[in-house]
């Protein structure tokens, strides 16, 4: 299996392929926490776009789309404990859109790649996670790549409802 990257085009066909798999419970729950509409998509990602400030990539396996990460700068926008020995801290989100690839390992194998690539493009000293806490599968699976809770919040969801956020550290040399 070879994992690979291609930026999101500013186009209808990635628009429609982000909103055919963000319409899937499994994604939306932790992403948007409701379904978007197709225009909603399309503002959104061309804003995230134009924006500057993430590189947004549509994941691959063996050259088929199977899925959405983004990637960008951390900026220190809560009280978040055990990261001041960090200068060039760097987060990514990540989804996999095409529901056979779960729970195959495959989502390990991504991350690790985005990680090394964080690490290799923008010289980070390490990489931030936040995940909802109840997001069992995604903290089991970050763990797995060396991702180590450090700290936890309580933050907000898109529909402005609490959550528990747990962070999540890499460090550089812990990459494996």
């Amino acid at each position: 299996m070879n994992i690979s990257f291609r930026k999101l085009r500013d186009c209808n066909d990635d628009f429609m392929l982000l909103h055919k798999w963000c319409q899937n419970k499994y994604i939306y729950e932790w992403f948007e926490q409701r379904k978007l509409s197709f225009d909603e998509i399309v503002v959104k990602y061309r804003n995230k776009l134009n924006g500057g400030k993430q590189e947004l990539f549509i994941i691959q396996s063996d050259g088929k789309d199977i899925g959405y990460t983004q990637m960008y700068k951390f900026e220190y926008d809560h009280d978040i404990k055990n990261i001041e020995s960090y200068n060039n801290i760097y987060e990514f989100d990540l989804f996999i859109g095409e529901e056979e690839y779960l729970s195959k390992g495959i989502g390990a194998i991504i991350i690790k790649n985005i990680s090394n690539m964080i690490y290799s493009k923008y010289n980070a000293d390490s990489i931030m996670l936040r995940s909802f806490k109840r997001n069992i599968r995604a903290i089991k699976c970050y763990q797995k790549c060396n991702y180590k809770i450090v700290d936890e919040y309580l933050g907000k969801d898109s529909l402005n409802n609490p959550e528990t956020i747990l962070v999540l550290i890499n460090e550089k040399n812990t990459n494996n």
